[in-house]
């Protein structure tokens, strides 16, 4: 991985960090930043590899290895947005019946919860993926 990729990586990671250390941010706010610096961090990820594939740095079957493992970030991803959209229609519905059991506010914050928990470590494996493609050092 190239050292501007890492500094990079590094920051997001700072800014990951700072945002679960804010407590006094919103439930929402924290959720949609998530999903945003994952998503670029993941950006990032894909351009790194797809720029050493074209330039013939990784092998086709490394390449396919790193898209399975993008596709199930992006579906990760996609579930907590989903999530937080059925999260937000909740919260704005008007008072009315309850909720079936399940659908609350309550029970979507922690599937919403559950769902941004794993995204972390989905980008975890893809970098150390990544750094299993690099040539032995020596």
């Amino acid at each position: 991985m190239s050292p501007a990729m890492s500094r990079k990586m590094v920051v997001l990671l700072l800014l990951a960090s700072s945002l679960l250390l804010r407590g006094c941010e919103s439930f929402e706010r924290n959720a949609y930043r998530t999903l945003k610096v994952t998503k670029v961090e993941y950006e990032l990820l894909q351009e790194h590899v797809a720029r050493a594939y074209l330039a013939g740095r990784l092998t086709q079957e490394q390449w396919d290895r790193f898209a399975v493992a993008g596709n199930r970030f992006i579906a990760a991803h996609t579930l907590a947005a989903d999530l937080m959209k059925a999260y937000q229609q909740a919260r704005r519905a008007p008072a009315g019946p309850p909720a079936p059991p399940g659908e609350d506010r309550g029970a979507l914050e922690a599937k919403v919860s559950a769902a941004l928990a794993e995204l972390p470590a989905l980008l975890a494996d893809l970098r150390v993926l990544l750094d299993s493609f690099a040539p032995p050092s020596g």
